[in-house]
């Protein structure tokens, strides 16, 4: 069984579209990584598999391998953690992922399945607005940044539970709205004039 889910990468100022691919099958139990994953993507292994099973799903126990699209740019970063774990359960459910396409995902899971706020949220929601994205998921504390960027919903998630809930439409989920004001209120302001 084999699931695509779309998150995106943050490289410099800039993002762009990683296709992560779970595929399960049997053999051996393990998890193998690819795709130019550094040390915080492979830790991934541990963080999602722990946060699976802590918000009572189930992971394939053969040999499952995941794949980060494209190979050649190296990934970086836990943000990573939420579209892999999805990936996992859809497998392990036998889930056609082929709904989600026009989803993207970003978020660093906690071992309890909470999903924790990750850097680059509004160059990722450019680029998944970019790529014809309807739909990006983010941590609940990413969602007013994310949201400043219109003709995309935004939707906040506080666990890896409620993601999943939703996405099988049993629970509803209401998209974030940005506010410019509100947004730069709490936001640092400089004195520096950047333009002389």
């Amino acid at each position: 069984m084999l699931a695509k889910i779309y998150s995106a990468a943050v490289y410099g100022v800039d993002a762009y579209e990683v296709e992560i691919e779970v595929n399960a099958s049997g053999g051996h139990p393990v998890i193998v990584v690819v795709g130019l994953p550094d040390a915080a993507v492979k830790e991934s292994r541990d963080r999602v598999t722990t946060a699976v099973s802590n918000s009572g799903y189930f992971w394939p126990r053969g040999r499952t391998t995941i794949n980060l699209a494209p190979a050649d740019i190296k990934k970086e970063g836990p943000s990573f953690d939420l579209p892999i774990a999805l990936g996992m359960i859809a497998v392990s459910e036998e889930i056609d992922t082929s709904t989600f396409e026009k989803f993207s995902f970003v978020g660093e899971l906690a071992l309890d399945g909470a999903v924790r706020v990750v850097k680059g949220v509004l160059p990722v929601a450019l680029e998944a607005r970019r790529r014809g994205k309807h739909t990006l998921f983010v941590p609940e504390a990413n969602a007013q940044e994310a949201a400043i960027v219109d003709k995309i919903d935004i939707y906040g998630v506080q666990n890896l539970r409620q993601t999943f809930q939703f996405l099988r439409g049993e629970i509803p989920l209401l998209p974030a709205r940005g506010d410019l004001s509100a947004f730069f209120a709490t936001h640092q302001s400089y004195d520096v004039d950047l333009a002389t």
